[in-house]
């Protein structure tokens, strides 16, 4: 099953191209000397989630898998590790960060979050981008961005990124060239299911920081000004996994939610289009549930492809709508993933891409200097949480993806059986074509990332199982049953998988961080 979709946009013209051959994934040159650890949210600048390195686990003994150790943390660990220099750092939710040893499993160092920021109760949910000595983190009270001495867990600076009061970190870092680059969300969707809230004025924004001394080098806004007052354009958060970077084009790409509100001049022109006509309504800087390239030294918007037709929503539509939901309501089709950034042939020419899964159950590839649609595949339902969330993956052979299927949409697999659950799946990065899909035995939701290495795909369940997949096939190799609903991906190094347990805001919560490795 290969439903293609083609969107009549005014910013856009999708167009499915015919490509001859597979992805050839070409490592950064700035991460081809450091392959062996995991250090950000992607892994790399390409936010592939491929560890190229890996030699140890393969399909045919990752059935082997077993715990070299376990860690008990505070509270929920939903962030991917970063494993760098034989020591493991990440946030839980109870709001503490931790520096493991790699090796032991023993606690190095731990820390409060809230003892950075001085805020109580503050948490991290972001992967630590390490640097040299230097990991970066960001914040959920107050949007503060982080950099901490990781030899000892002491904070070197911080720098609040956003000060609207609902402001929050949920994007990881990425760290190239001196730059922290980290985009800015917030839960002010949240707050308009209470029918009093003044929604909305919070803008979604791209930020580049100062490694060394935490200054805002530049902010770019993903919706235009609206003078801090409710009734124009808000949203267009910047949440989903961790930027790509390009160093070849000084380029930094993030993709967008959707927005919170809409003037009611675009409103009432949405409400008067018909199906099958051109949408104008929205402001061509509304950069709601879009991909976008931007320079990395001035943060100038070099191309944005906006995805979606039309998209204000707010917690208040769920069941019967409030007051702050937008009229008419759109779909909450954000996409929860940044771009990963790839090569395809095309008419036989090696062409530069991006591409990323939107919550509506579509995976787009866009050209990287143009950003105009090279396909689009409906790759599964979507739904609030998902369709495709916090990310997807990249081997050089496919490109690896789940679907949450939040709604529990029946939907009919690539080999004919139907599922009301989650399931993963792989597709031609040159075509789109799906190779194979398969279903989550539990039937639960699966909006975590997966993880690739060696011909292996690894995701998680929020039945509490995490699973290896075979890459070519998708026959599942691996299963090891946890208690806590598992939001996080692996980080994958030197033969060890790390992966942690637990995610109470929608799931089960659960307080076991692994390592994993053959016998």
């Amino acid at each position: 099953m290969n439903k293609k979709v083609a969107y009549h946009l005014p910013v856009a013209r999708a167009v499915t191209l015919v490509a001859l051959l597979s992805l050839l994934a070409l490592p950064s040159p700035a991460w081809a000397q450091t392959a062996r650890p995991w250090p950000n949210w992607g892994q790399n600048l390409n936010n592939t989630r491929f560890q190229a390195s890996e030699q140890t686990i393969n399909t045919n003994n990752v059935s082997q898998l077993i715990p070299k150790w376990v860690f008990h943390t505070a509270g929920d660990v939903s962030a991917t590790a970063s494993v760098v220099n034989g020591a493991v750092y990440f946030p839980d939710w109870a709001g503490f960060l931790y520096k493991i040893d790699a090796q032991t499993g023993l606690l190095l160092w731990r820390t409060a979050i809230s003892s950075y920021t001085g805020i109580t109760g503050d948490v991290s949910r972001t992967t630590p981008a390490v640097n040299g000595n230097t990991l970066y983190v960001g914040t959920q009270a107050g949007a503060y961005l982080l950099a901490i001495d990781a030899r000892n867990g002491s904070l070197v600076w911080k720098t609040q990124i956003d000060s609207h009061p609902t402001a929050v970190l949920t994007q990881s870092p990425t760290v190239y060239s001196g730059k922290v680059l980290i985009g800015v969300s917030s839960n002010e969707e949240i707050l308009a299911s209470n029918p009093i809230y003044p929604c909305c004025t919070f803008r979604g924004s791209m930020t580049a920081v100062d490694a060394s001394s935490g200054q805002i080098l530049w902010k770019t806004y993903m919706v235009p000004d609206n003078g801090g007052q409710p009734g124009g354009y808000a949203g267009a958060a910047v949440w989903g996994s961790s930027p790509s970077v390009d160093p070849e084009r000084n380029a930094v790409y993030i993709a967008t939610g959707n927005n919170y509100s809409a003037p009611q001049s675009m409103q009432d022109c949405e409400a008067n289009v018909k199906a099958g006509q051109p949408d104008n309504c929205a402001s061509p800087d509304d950069h709601f549930d879009s991909m976008l390239s931007l320079s990395l030294n001035t943060g100038q918007i070099n191309w944005a492809r906006r995805l979606s037709q039309y998209d204000a929503w707010t917690v208040s539509c769920i069941g019967l709508p409030g007051p702050n939901c937008p009229k008419p309501q759109g779909s909450d089709y954000d996409f929860g993933q940044a771009p990963m950034l790839f090569s395809i042939r095309i008419s036989g020419k090696m062409t530069d891409v991006v591409g990323a899964g939107q919550k509506s159950g579509v995976f787009w590839t866009l050209n990287r200097d143009t950003g105009e649609v090279v396909w689009g595949t409906i790759a599964g339902p979507g739904g609030l949480d998902g369709g495709m969330q916090w990310g997807s993956a990249i081997d050089g052979t496919s490109i690896y993806y789940q679907d949450a299927n939040f709604n529990q949409t029946p939907y009919p697999l690539k080999n004919a059986a139907t599922t009301t659950g989650g399931f993963w799946g792989a597709l031609d990065p040159a075509s789109g074509r799906i190779a194979w899909q398969t279903a989550d035995p539990t039937q639960q939701i699966d909006p975590g990332p997966v993880s690739a290495a060696n011909g292996v795909v690894y995701a998680g369940s929020f039945s509490g199982d995490m699973y290896a997949l075979d890459g070519h096939t998708g026959r599942i190799l691996w299963n090891f049953h946890t208690t806590g609903s598992i939001n996080a991906g692996p980080a994958i190094v030197d033969g060890v998988l790390y992966w942690g347990t637990g995610y109470s805001p929608l799931g089960q919560p659960g307080n076991s961080f692994y390592a994993f490795s053959l016998p």
